[in-house]
């Protein structure tokens, strides 16, 4: 009998170490890029290019869908303080521009994140967007993703959102 149980622990710890290497990373079609105070993965079939604007730092391309990251957005307190230089800015910067409001959402390592969910008009087309801002207190530093396409892959979506992590910085 301890000969059975102990074959019987052997096989259930291999399947627990079969079952942690489906955790997302590289060898699963996903790659991991760390941008200041975010860690993100995307799918790695797409690719790098420049960003847009002068709010992000990193942009991968695919699947007629970008992910933006700003690894060091700001200095704000909290995710919702930062989220307005985000909102504001594209209510009258974004053509269209429709803010389906916020809510909590969470990041590992994060003190405060938060998820917003908008629509704007690009080249007469309607794209929709979402944006996960995470941040640290006491030392205020907030980092931001933003997913947006014509089309949005609720998959690749909540894979991003799900796999995010914040590495908080003293001072």
């Amino acid at each position: 009998m301890g000969v059975l149980r102990a074959g019987a622990l052997a096989v259930l710890a291999g399947a627990l170490v079969l079952g942690a290497g489906g955790c997302s990373g590289p060898d699963d079609g996903w790659t991991e890029v760390e941008v200041g105070h975010l860690t993100a993965q995307y799918p790695s079939d797409w690719t790098e290019e420049p960003p847009t604007g002068d709010v992000f730092t990193k942009r991968f391309v695919g699947q007629d869908m970008e992910i933006q990251i700003s690894g060091r957005f700001s200095e704000d307190p909290s995710a919702s303080a930062a989220f307005g230089r985000l909102d504001l800015p594209a209510t009258v910067g974004l053509r269209g521009y429709s803010s389906g409001g916020t809510q909590n959402a969470t990041v590992e390592g994060a003190d405060t994140a938060l998820r917003s969910d908008y629509t704007f008009e690009d080249e007469g087309t309607t794209k929709r967007g979402v944006w996960v801002v995470a941040g640290q207190y006491p030392y205020p530093a907030t980092a931001v993703v933003s997913i947006s396409g014509a089309t949005l892959d609720p998959q690749v979506v909540q894979h991003v959102v799900d796999t995010l992590t914040f590495t908080k910085t003293a001072g």
